[in-house]
């Protein structure tokens, strides 16, 4: 609807104004209109808004951007360029390979880590490093790891380690380094219960070769006792197994065929052949002993394969402990 105008005549009760009547319509309709084609609050809906913010702001130069004081001042300023980044970030000050890091306060430049992942990060060296560095304080927290090997055979050097304690999941004990040997601690069967006056409960111990092949010799040491009652040797594969009572009797009876017998004092506990995965009984019990110039609880054994195949070699001893 076009706006209605009230007619008001050329002066003053001239007569020539319209009625008040017809002049109240006119409003009520003009107010009609208005209130029912209420405004949206839309940009595009308002008749004769401007088409560009420079109806406000006087332009700029080129690249430049609109900013404002905050305070309703708008006005056209530099862009922050290349130079401006390159200056805030202290540039001019890193070296080759640092990295861009944040202090707390600013930016800083630090040395970029060695590792190989895309976020950086310490490599496997780096972190050794930290941790052997010195002592690893944890806080009362607790460790978690799986110190497990699969033979005796497998574990580390003794003499590298000392006080290392270990588990070796083929014989299923624990030992520790100390001295440069591996010393297997004794369970709770084999001390007799505790009490000063126990006995010893026999206890199978047991060593693996690693993979030999057929006619092969190869030695290993099983960790037992000083002085045992030798009840069963048991073999995993057909082999030709011999205990001895030192490391310098073995040697000495590295040449000798399986169709000879040992000389007397030849210093072997005992041996036996096996076609298998075999338990050969030894009765009555042999007494076994350690006859190193300090004796141990190694049991020195040679283990030649006679499996027709490489395979490895697991040898169990079933004995009693009779030395302390």
């Amino acid at each position: 609807m076009v706006k209605q105008t009230i007619g008001v005549g050329l002066v003053g009760n001239d007569g020539l104004g319209d009625p008040l009547r017809n002049a109240f319509v006119k409003v009520n309709e003009n107010f009609t209109e208005l209130y029912d084609d209420a405004f949206d609050g839309a940009f595009a809906s308002l008749t004769g808004r401007p088409t560009s913010l420079l109806f406000y702001v006087n332009d700029g130069a080129n690249n430049q951007v609109l900013t404002t004081d905050g305070n309703g001042t708008i006005t056209f300023q530099n862009g922050y360029g290349n130079t401006d980044v390159d200056s805030h970030l202290n540039i001019g000050s890193a070296a080759a390979n640092q990295v861009l890091a944040w202090s707390g306060t600013d930016y800083e430049w630090v040395p970029q880590a060695s590792g190989s992942g895309s976020g950086g990060g310490l490599s496997n060296t780096e972190v050794i490093s930290v941790v052997t560095g010195s002592d690893l304080d944890m806080g009362g927290n607790k460790v978690l790891f799986g110190n497990v090997y699969q033979a005796e055979n497998d574990l580390p050097a003794a003499g590298s380690y000392h006080g290392m304690f270990a588990h070796v999941h083929g014989t299923g004990k624990a030992y520790y380094a100390h001295a440069g040997a591996w010393v297997r601690l004794a369970d709770y069967s084999e001390v007799g219960g505790g009490g000063s006056g126990g006995l010893s409960t026999r206890a199978a111990v047991s060593g693996t070769t690693a993979a030999i092949a057929n006619g092969v010799s190869t030695d290993i040491d099983i960790v037992g006792h000083k002085t045992y009652a030798l009840m069963t040797i048991q073999t995993s594969h057909a082999a030709w197994v011999t205990l001895y009572t030192s490391n310098s009797a073995r040697a000495a009876d590295n040449s000798r065929l399986e169709t000879e017998d040992p000389a007397t004092d030849a210093g072997i506990i005992a041996e036996v052949i096996t076609a298998g995965a075999e338990t050969v009984i030894i009765g009555p019990a042999t007494i076994g002993y350690n006859l190193e110039s300090t004796p141990s609880t190694n049991i020195p054994v040679k283990v030649r394969s006679k499996h027709g195949s490489s395979v490895a070699h697991t040898v169990t001893l079933n004995v009693l402990k009779l030395e302390a």
